[in-house]
C-alpha cells in the first residue's frame, strides 16, 4: 500500500494530521508538488517531506518561490504576495531541494504529475481536458493504469469509475482504465470540503484500488499562523470554507 498527497501549501497543521491518519501499512508516500505557497510553515513542511523520503514533484508554486526568474504576472495578487513572503522565509537548503525535484515521476504502473500529462501547469477541470489527457496517457504510457495529478485542489477521477465500490470511499480501478485521479489538497481544499484529503492505493495483479481519506485538522491554528505571519487574510479565511 502507498499513499498519494498533493498541494500541502505550507499548512503544517493539515500535513501533520494527514500523516497521523495514515495506516501503518503505508510503505511510501508520493507527493504531487506545491509543498509551499499560501501557508505560513514552508520550512516545517519541507523538512517533513524531506525527512520522510517522499518522492516529490516540483509544483508551480515550488518553482515560483525557488526559481527567481519566474514571471509572477501569471499569479493573482494574493498568490504573488504569498510567493514573495515565502521567498523571504524559505531556507536555502529547502529551496535547493525543491528546485532539484523532477516535474513528473513514474513507477511500473503509475504516473505522477502536478498539473497534467501534457503540461505540468495545466488545470484538469473539465471533461474535455481530462479526455485529451487520457488519450495522451494511453498512447504515451500504454502500461500505466493510473495517473495521479494535483494542482486544482479538487478531488476527481476520470473517467467516472463504474466498477466495484468497497467500504467507505474505496473504489476498484482495476477495469476500464486507465484513470486520472486527483487526491485533492492537503493544505488548501477548493471543493467546498474543509477536510485535508489524500488517497491510499492498493496495487494488486488485477489492478489498483484507491481509498479517499478526509482528515480533520486544526484549521484555527493554521489560520492564526497565517495572520501572525502577515500573509493576506484571505488565505486564512478560505480554509474555513474550503474554497
Amino acid at each position: 500500500m502507498y499513499a498519494v498527497i498533493s498541494d500541502i501549501h505550507g499548512n503544517l497543521e493539515a500535513l501533520e494530521a494527514v500523516l497521523e491518519d495514515m495506516p501503518d501499512e503505508v510503505e511510501q508516500i508520493f507527493c504531487l508538488g506545491d509543498v509551499i505557497g499560501y501557508g505560513a510553515s514552508p520550512n516545517e513542511c519541507c523538512d517533513i517531506v524531506r525527512e520522510a523520503g517522499m518522492p516529490l514533484i516540483t509544483g508551480n508554486h515550488d518553482l515560483a518561490v525557488t526559481d527567481l526568474s519566474t514571471d509572477l504576472a501569471w499569479f493573482n495578487p494574493v498568490a504573488a504576495a504569498a510567493v514573495m513572503w515565502t521567498r523571504e522565509h524559505l531556507s536555502k537548503e529547502n529551496a535547493e531541494f525543491l528546485l532539484s525535484r523532477p516535474r513528473t515521476m513514474k513507477t511500473d504502473r503509475a504516473l505522477f504529475v502536478h498539473g497534467s500529462i501534457r503540461d505540468p501547469d495545466e488545470y484538469i477541470l473539465s471533461g474535455t481536458v481530462a479526455r485529451e489527457n487520457l488519450i495522451l496517457l494511453k498512447s504515451t504510457y500504454p502500461d500505466i493504469q493510473i495517473c495521479f495529478f494535483g494542482h486544482t485542489h479538487v478531488k476527481a477521477i476520470a473517467p467516472s469509475p463504474n466498477g466495484s465500490a468497497f467500504e467507505g470511499h474505496a473504489l476498484d480501478l482495476s477495469a476500464n482504465g486507465p484513470y486520472l485521479v486527483n487526491p485533492g489538497s492537503v493544505g488548501q481544499p477548493r471543493d467546498g470540503d474543509t477536510f485535508a484529503s489524500y488517497v491510499l492505493v492498493t496495487d494488486t495483479e488485477e489492478g489498483p484500488s484507491i481509498t479517499y481519506r478526509f482528515v480533520e485538522y486544526d484549521i484555527e491554528g493554521s489560520q492564526e499562523r497565517i495572520r501572525k505571519a502577515g500573509l493576506p487574510d484571505v488565505l486564512a479565511d478560505r480554509l474555513a470554507v474550503g474554497r
